[in-house]
């Protein structure tokens, strides 16, 4: 029998594959896909019948309120867009650079992470500083080198989605703070299965979209800016939701919303904001710290097998608190694209990324799934 934190019933690819990719996209549980599906079909079926302005005004309101309570944000912190990088290129776009600033980041950033401020930076004459990675790993005391009183933005990711490396939030606020600069952090790789708290880490702003950890849909992104943030920002996009009153309909007058809605500029995938809100309420009845405990415990006992492989290298690091739900290797001679194609052939879905064949387990994996993953691994490289 196989032991799972959930209903794997609400998985049904568990009983083929062992998957092991949330990192890429995670699996979505079926109560969430109904939940879409429900509100797809009543629209479709009724329009404003249904779907009046009363309906409307507030069909992101559940998913806002479960996406502050989930990182410990006020409601007014929350705008919904479609995507991390929509989210991170709104906030570029919003805050007031000077020629000379600078942006830090590393060279190991998903692409979406570093792009905007190079599009910044050719506008702006800001200079993007980059720290470089050794197989994977930047230390904080990396960044702070790079980091001087020109420096306005940290943009960073909380965890690295090609080594799985996890940054510590607060000694980043503590670096930004030394220097008078904002903390922007994409946390796509760790909300749904990191606990995140935003007060207690001291978090300026924070995005993540849903379809990972969060166990949602795509075209739902969770935007976190701080109050006091926000208030001094005007929005790049805007449009007729960007208002406190969007029903009015008054186009000779542009009064932004008076909380984070200010970034939400248009009709948007409705359906897709209630799945998001559906998937994190699925991860808050199971407990994000049991999530986290969960996939630590998977990984950590992945991590040790496949380090034992001959030609193995782990490049994800050991310590409980410098990880999450990512592990990667290396290895000294297999061709890692090969090896994450012949895992799949055997049914155990993983992602080539980095030079690196990357795990990523959740809530709807076990033991069993990682003692058949190190066993078949074994078998292809030996």
């Amino acid at each position: 029998m196989r032991s799972s934190l959930v209903n794997l019933d609400d998985f049904p690819a568990t009983k083929e594959y062992v998957y092991l990719n949330a990192a890429s996209i995670s699996l979505m549980p079926l109560p969430v896909l109904r939940k879409m599906n429900d509100f797809q079909e009543e629209l479709a079926l009724r329009g404003t019948v249904w779907f009046d302005e009363e309906v409307e005004t507030m069909a992101m309101e559940d998913a806002r309120n479960e996406a502050a309570k989930l990182i410990g944000a006020g409601v007014d912190e929350i705008a919904l867009l479609s995507s991390t990088t929509e989210a991170l290129c709104a906030i570029a776009w919003s805050l007031d650079f000077k020629r000379g600033d600078n942006v830090v980041t590393t060279d190991m950033e998903f692409p979406s992470v570093i792009y905007p401020w190079m599009r910044i930076g050719k506008e702006k004459g800001v200079e993007v500083r980059l720290a470089k990675n050794k197989e994977g790993i930047v230390e904080v005391a990396d960044l702070e080198k790079l980091m001087d009183d020109r420096t306005r933005v940290l943009a960073i990711s909380h965890v690295e989605y090609a080594s799985g490396l996890r940054f510590n939030l607060k000694e980043l606020h503590q670096l930004t703070s030394k220097h008078g600069a904002s903390l922007v952090v994409d946390a796509i790789q760790s909300l749904g299965v990191v606990p995140v708290n935003v007060k207690n880490e001291d978090v300026d702003i924070l995005a993540s979209g849903s379809y990972k950890w969060l166990l949602g849909p795509f075209g739902a992104a969770i935007l976190y800016v701080k109050r006091d943030v926000y208030e001094e920002l005007d929005p790049p996009f805007v449009g007729w939701r960007s208002t406190e009153e969007p029903f009015e309909f008054k186009p000779t007058q542009l009064r932004y919303a008076k909380t984070a809605k200010k970034f939400e500029y248009s009709t948007t995938d409705y359906a897709s904001k209630t799945g998001l809100a559906e998937a994190i309420k699925y991860l808050q009845r199971i407990g994000i710290k049991r999530v986290y405990d969960h996939v630590l415990k998977l990984t950590g006992n992945l991590m040790q097998s496949l380090s034992n492989l001959r030609g193995v290298k782990v490049i994800t690091p050991r310590e409980d608190e410098r990880r999450a739900g990512i592990v990667t290797i290396r290895f000294e001679e297999a061709d890692y694209m090969e090896v994450a194609k012949k895992l799949g052939d055997r049914g155990i879905i993983v992602s080539p990324r980095f030079e690196s064949v990357r795990f990523s387990p959740h809530v709807y994996n076990t033991e069993e799934d990682m003692s058949k993953t190190s066993e078949e691994l074994k078998k292809i490289i030996s």
